[in-house]
């Protein structure tokens, strides 16, 4: 029989490894609500109110608790580009996409990030991985209709074909 102290030990060992497993399984477009987690929703609510600073404060106290949180890395990087540190933000969305491929508002993101710095390039090359999330998640993806499904490659195409290379300076990351 197993010692209660060992069975608890067991459990938390198994949700250490669980629940990055549910990250990566995680194709969200907004950050998701994390039950019992008052600074998470503080940084949420930090979010809607375009308090950047706070969520980049916020977040990263959650981030520091909870490492593979995708959905804090991409929120962080947000804040960051809505404050102008663009190099910052990028470090954010590749650990959420490190965390998790697939995180469909970290793609489009880090596309509107990259338009921003003007490296059309690579933002396009992010439209084309946010197009195979968007076709994974759906059950019938060889459809055209996929596109009605997936809002953030909607955002990211019209920001894409709205964008003016001319305008822009060169990409600093070429």
């Amino acid at each position: 029989m197993l010692r209660p102290s060992l069975c608890v030990f067991l459990s938390l060992l198994l949700l250490r490894l669980v629940l990055p497993a549910l990250a990566v399984l995680s194709d969200s477009e907004s950050p998701r609500q994390v039950p019992n987690d008052p600074e998470y929703a503080a940084g949420l609510t930090a979010f809607q109110r375009a308090d950047w600073q706070n969520v980049l404060d916020t977040m990263t106290r959650v981030v520091a608790r909870r490492p593979w949180d995708d959905d804090a890395y991409t929120l962080m990087g947000f804040a960051a580009r809505k404050l102008g540190n663009y190099r910052e933000a990028l470090v954010y969305y590749q650990k959420a996409l490190e965390l998790n491929p697939h995180h469909r508002g970290a793609l489009e993101y880090l596309g509107e990030a990259y338009l921003d710095m003007g490296c059309a390039a690579q933002a396009r090359e992010l439209l084309a991985r946010l197009e195979a999330a968007c076709r994974r998640l759906m059950s019938n993806a060889a459809q055209p209709d996929w596109k009605a499904g997936c809002q953030e490659w909607t955002e990211l195409h019209a920001a894409i074909a709205a964008y003016r290379e001319s305008a822009q300076p060169g990409c600093p990351l070429e």
